[in-house]
């Protein structure tokens, strides 16, 4: 069967030509219905599949070429996909460089749209699968749009974590910025899967724009969550990696900025979850700013009769070894010794040490402890018990001691006990 090029040729609209138009599209139809594969080259059947010129083709053959593209796509997206892996194995730039993020997107769309184009084509075909064409063609190309979509979104989430990687310097508080932008991405990819199928997307915003406020006040803690940690970022008083502590009493390392949470390690590796709203409210020390190296206090006592410069010494000579011997210690500092109390049974006095990190401080304080308590028992200084005299009284111009008192109350046997015999 032929169509005829000038049957329906828009612009002449007589009756006559209608009419032959009409029977030109219900004879394609008819055509199409068949075992034949027919060509429109007409305008009057341009909403049935453009092919070219009319060519009889078996319903085998045709499902033979659908199979062959079906199975071809993801082949060549295979072989896309090594060549793309041979270029980023070649590549000398950084990981976060312009042409490794293109080639990493190449990477991860290589087969999914290979396999989608393939399908594409292989319903292209007239009659060769018992699908709608039209349905068949929204729902590859909705498909297409989420792949693309969630490619873009990585490579968008990279892209914005490096620019705030290189601002903040602090690599575990991009991961809200990365997840706004996943978001974003996406939202945008929903938006033109919308518009691609016809579906009218401004009425839609503006009801988001209305329904957002319902939104919004359901969500009041969410947000405020969301907003504080953006605040946290954006003040940089806190960044991944500072050993903070707050005012209730919680501890640890940053571990990571959330759009809810802020996750806190501690030091026995436990990890703490705080909401961004209360850990933006909180009263919290940071040890890692201005400096990460910070001064530890080791409280010290020694007996009344020790030479207090002699103790002083030793107690500079053994910090000034530890500090330069241990990897967590500050070699340039110098130690400091203050006497500050008259204890009840010792001379009390602090030894200022410096160290690397907060949580080097114990290591240092071991050390220094037993290095010390050997340098005394060498140099002869007493490090006292805690001893409490009391003086009751006196008695013929002499003190009395708790044991003379006692036996003073105790009463006088008249008879003296009789010998026990053996």
């Amino acid at each position: 069967m032929r169509c005829r090029r000038r049957a329906g040729r828009p612009g002449r609209g007589s009756a006559s030509s209608s009419g032959r138009a009409a029977s030109v599209k219900r004879a394609c139809r008819a055509a199409y219905n068949s075992d034949l594969l027919v060509c429109y080259r007409c305008t009057t059947c341009c909403s049935l599949d453009p092919v070219r010129r009319i060519t009889r083709v078996n319903k085998p053959l045709l499902l033979a070429i659908a199979a062959a593209l079906v199975i071809a796509g993801p082949l060549a997206g295979i072989a896309l996909r090594r060549f793309v892996i041979r270029l980023e194995h070649r590549t000398t730039e950084g990981p976060r460089s312009l042409r490794s993020l293109g080639l990493r997107l190449a990477h991860d769309l290589a087969i999914p749209v290979a396999a989608l184009v393939g399908l594409m084509f292989a319903l292209s075909l007239p009659g060769a699968l018992p699908i709608a064409p039209t349905a068949a063609h929204n729902a590859l190309l909705v498909a297409l749009i989420i792949v693309i979509s969630y490619a873009v979104s990585r490579i968008a989430a990279d892209i914005i974590a490096s620019v705030v990687l290189a601002v903040t310097g602090a690599e575990g508080s991009v991961s809200l910025f990365a997840t706004m932008t996943r978001v974003l991405v996406f939202g945008i990819g929903i938006l033109i899967t919308l518009g691609s199928l016809g579906i009218q997307i401004t009425p839609l915003l503006g009801a988001l724009g209305i329904g957002g406020l319902a939104v919004a006040l359901a969500l009041q803690a969410t947000l405020a969550n969301l907003f504080a940690g953006i605040h946290i970022l954006a003040s940089k008083m806190v960044q991944h990696g500072d050993f903070v502590r707050l005012d209730s009493g919680e501890s640890g390392w940053i571990h990571d900025i959330g759009w809810r949470n802020t996750t806190l390690k501690e030091i026995p590796g436990n990890y703490v979850i705080v909401p961004n709203a209360k850990f933006a409210d909180a009263i919290l020390t940071n040890y890692h700013q201005p400096e990460q190296s910070m001064a530890v206090v080791v409280e010290c006592g020694v007996s009344y009769r020790s030479d207090l410069e002699q103790v002083e010494r030793v107690a500079l000579e053994v910090g000034r070894e530890v500090m330069c011997e241990l990897d967590v210690g500050v070699a340039h500092a110098e130690p400091r010794v203050r006497f500050h109390t008259f204890g009840e049974s010792s001379i009390d006095f602090r030894v200022v040490l410096w160290t690397r990190h907060f949580a080097d401080q114990y290591l240092l304080v071991s050390e220094f402890i037993k290095r010390l308590h050997e340098r005394f028992q060498q140099e002869k200084i007493v490090i006292p018990y805690p001893i409490r005299t009391l003086e009751l009284g006196f008695t013929n111009g002499h003190t009395m001691t708790p044991f003379d008192a006692l036996a003073a109350e105790l009463p006088i046997d008249p008879e003296p006990h009789p010998a026990v015999s053996p």
